[in-house]
C-alpha cells in the first residue's frame, strides 16, 4: 500500500518568492552553476544577466523543474524544488517561456492559447492575451505562417494564460528588433503593477537597465554581484566618458595634442574616449578650440551595465 505524500509548504519569507541556496549544477566535469545563492522579491522583475554559456538557463530550468541540481536548493513560492510532490505544485502556480519555445504549427494563434489553457485550473481570456500582446489582428491565422516576432508573442501569451504568480523568461526579446523588445518591456512592467513576479534571463545588458528591479550578473556558473541597475552602476562605474569623434588619424593627433595631459583611451574605432573625473566639457571644448581642432562630434557617455559587467568578468556581451 502507497502512503499519500503531504506537501509541506516551507514558511515562505514575506518579502521573497524565490530563494537560492548553494546550487550547483554539474554535466559530467563541467560545472555549469558554481555554488550560487540568491532571492527574488514578491512583485519585482529580477534580470539574471549573462553571455550564453555563463549557467543562465541550466539556472531557469532547474527552478521550473525542467532539470536536477547536483546539489544545493532552491524554493519558489515556499515549495522545495527536491520534492517531485512539490514540484508539481508550483507547476500549478508558475508560467514559463524557454529559450526555444515550440507549439503546434497548424493551430491558429487563438487555438494555441486556448490549447496551453486547458492544461490549466483556470484560464485567462484568450482575447485578453491576445490584446495584450497585441495579436488580436492575427488571431486566426496558423503559427506556422507567422514571423519569429510574432511567434515570440505568442509564447509569451502562453506562458501568462494560467494568470500565474511567478512569470519565468529565458530571453524572451533574444533576435527581436528595439522596438518590439519595448513594446514586451511595457507589458511586463504592467504585469508588474499588477503584483506579478519575473525571473527573467537575458544577455542585452540595456533590458534589465531598462526594466528590471534587481540584476544579477552571472559568469562562469557564479554569480559576480547582484544589486538594482543603478546600485551596480554606482559601485562599479559612477564616471561618465567624453566621446571624441575624429573624421582622420590627423586631427587624432591634434586632439592627442590638446589633451597631451590627460589620460585617453582609443577605441576600437578610432574614438577617444576622455573621463569626465579627468576634465570637465567645458575645459574639454576650451582645449580643443585653443589648438584649432575639427572634431566631428563630442558625445557625453552615462555609466551603464554594460560598463559593469566589463568590469566584473573582463569581456563584453555580445547578442
Amino acid at each position: 500500500m502507497v502512503k499519500n505524500q503531504s506537501i509541506k509548504v516551507r514558511k515562505m519569507s514575506q518579502e521573497y518568492i524565490i530563494e537560492v541556496k548553494d546550487l550547483v549544477k554539474e554535466y559530467g566535469s563541467t560545472e555549469a552553476l558554481s555554488g550560487i545563492s540568491f532571492n527574488v522579491s514578491k512583485g519585482k522583475i529580477f534580470s539574471l544577466l549573462g553571455s550564453d554559456s555563463s549557467g543562465k538557463t541550466s539556472l531557469l530550468e532547474i527552478l521550473v523543474g525542467l532539470r536536477k541540481p547536483t546539489s544545493g536548493e532552491a524554493f519558489v513560492l515556499g515549495y522545495n524544488i527536491n520534492s517531485k510532490v512539490e514540484m508539481r505544485e508550483i507547476k500549478k502556480k508558475i508560467g514559463a517561456l524557454p529559450q526555444e519555445f515550440k507549439t503546434h504549427d497548424n493551430l491558429t494563434v487563438k487555438e494555441n492559447i486556448m490549447f496551453w489553457g486547458k492544461m490549466y485550473d483556470k484560464m485567462v481570456d484568450p482575447l485578453e492575451l491576445m490584446k495584450l500582446m497585441k495579436l488580436d489582428e492575427v488571431a486566426n491565422v496558423r503559427y506556422k505562417k507567422l514571423s519569429n516576432t510574432l511567434k515570440q508573442k505568442v509564447g509569451i501569451a502562453t506562458t501568462l494564460v494560467s494568470d500565474p504568480e511567478v512569470i519565468f523568461l529565458d530571453q524572451p526579446t533574444a533576435g527581436l528588433d528595439y522596438y518590439i523588445k519595448k513594446e514586451i518591456w511595457e507589458v511586463l512592467m504592467n504585469l508588474r503593477e499588477q503584483g506579478k513576479t519575473i525571473f527573467l534571463t537575458s544577455n542585452d545588458v540595456l533590458e534589465p537597465q531598462a526594466i528590471a528591479d534587481s540584476v544579477a550578473i552571472l559568469h562562469n556558473g557564479i554569480i559576480k554581484d547582484i544589486g538594482s541597475p543603478i546600485e551596480l552602476i554606482e559601485r562599479y562605474s559612477s564616471e561618465k566618458k567624453f566621446i571624441i569623434r575624429c573624421p582622420n588619424k590627423e586631427i587624432t593627433q591634434n586632439a592627442r595634442n590638446a589633451l597631451q595631459e590627460i589620460e585617453i583611451i582609443e577605441s576600437e574605432t578610432g574614438d577617444l574616449v576622455v573621463s569626465s573625473d579627468e576634465i570637465t566639457l567645458l575645459e574639454l571644448l576650451e582645449k580643443l578650440e585653443k589648438l584649432n581642432v575639427k572634431y566631428s562630434d563630442i558625445i557625453t557617455q552615462s555609466p551603464s551595465l554594460n560598463d559593469v559587467f566589463l568590469i566584473l568578468t573582463g569581456e563584453e556581451l555580445r547578442k
